[in-house]
């Protein structure tokens, strides 16, 4: 009976740690469960506010051209009169203005003609380098009409030299962030020669002065597209956002405080080339270089010298002689 008991007591206890085994088994289970659903779970809000992120960054940039592309549609004054006009060979003809603008939308250039010599716009005198956008026209004919010195545009900033074309359509310059010419938007001026607005055409300061002074209220504009920009080409434009001195100004405006205008472009310092030493060469036959050295000697000289060796070999010969006989004379002797 007491082996019987001993056998249960035994069986009871591994029955016992099995148990306990296999409650740990299931805890520790659960628990790595657990984590996975947490991982998983964070891994969710992570990638969702990855995602956040990018729409609101997506959403910000989207604001910010939103915001660039109306900073120059000066689309302030509700009521602006549409000054599209039909224009005939007779009218240009009839037209007392100096000057014809023409628009190139593709090219992003202005090219301005004068009268030939049978009234007609033929002649190219000026050619401009601009920025159009969306809302620019792409054809038709317009009779410019109000200027501004200083204009606010849509957006809070401003434009120096505006001219309307037509509508919310104007000449003007790259914008400004405020009333002042040393707070030019140097990125939008370095986009010169490219799409760049929403609508209103972009120029230099001088070419927005040029037309603000010498194109009345009533000169006709036309636009058109091409990709040949004009008779008179092209022209570019300054980059300027690189230089933080300066940047703030229109290359060419003439404000006579213009820091472009005493601006000196620093020369970068040359490099210094080190010259490798070359390995000197040993002189190999020094007895020919010295025969080569020495001068040529005059002919009347070697002459005379010959002349004074050719007795002191004579006399050495008639030596020679002698004693040959000497020596002859007494071989005789001792035979004898």
């Amino acid at each position: 009976m007491k082996k019987y008991k001993k056998i249960q007591i035994f069986l009871l206890i591994l029955i016992i740690i099995a148990l306990i085994a296999f409650v740990m088994t299931v805890i520790n289970y659960k628990k790595i469960q657990k984590l996975e659903t947490e991982e998983v779970a964070v891994a969710t809000v992570d990638s969702s506010k990855e995602e956040t992120d990018s729409q609101e960054i997506t959403n910000t940039q989207e604001r910010e051209d939103t915001i660039e592309a109306q900073d120059d549609t000066s689309w302030d004054e509700p009521n602006e009169e549409d000054t599209k006009v039909k224009i005939e060979e007779k009218d240009k003809k009839n037209n007392a203005s100096k000057y014809y603008i023409k628009i190139n939308y593709t090219a992003n250039c202005v090219t301005v003609y004068t009268k030939d010599s049978s009234g007609n716009y033929t002649v190219p005198v000026k050619a401009l380098i601009c920025s159009t956008g969306k809302a620019t026209p792409t054809s038709g004919v317009y009779k410019m009409s109000q200027k501004y010195r200083w204009h606010t545009l849509n957006g809070g900033v401003q434009g120096q030299y505006c001219t309307r074309i037509t509508g919310h359509i104007l000449f003007h310059s790259v914008p400004y962030a405020s009333k002042s010419a040393d707070s030019l938007k140097y990125v939008a001026y370095d986009k010169l020669g490219t799409k760049a607005s929403a609508g209103c055409i972009r120029l230099t300061v001088e070419g927005a002065l040029w037309i603000y002074n010498n194109c009345p209220s009533g000169t006709y504009v036309e636009f058109y597209s091409s990709s040949n920009p004009g008779p008179l080409g092209k022209p570019t434009a300054q980059k300027i956002s690189s230089n933080v001195q300066c940047r703030g100004w229109d290359p060419t405006d003439p404000d006579p405080r213009n820091p472009w205008k005493n601006y000196v472009e620093p020369v970068s310092a040359p490099t210094q080339v080190t010259e490798e030493k070359k390995p000197e060469i040993k002189n190999e036959e020094p007895k020919k270089e010295e025969e080569q050295s020495k001068p040529i000697e005059n002919p009347t000289e070697e002459k005379d010298k010959k002349e004074e060796e050719e007795p002191k070999k004579e006399d050495k010969d008639e030596k020679d002689e002698k004693t040959e006989e000497t020596e002859l004379v007494e071989e005789s002797k001792t035979e004898n």
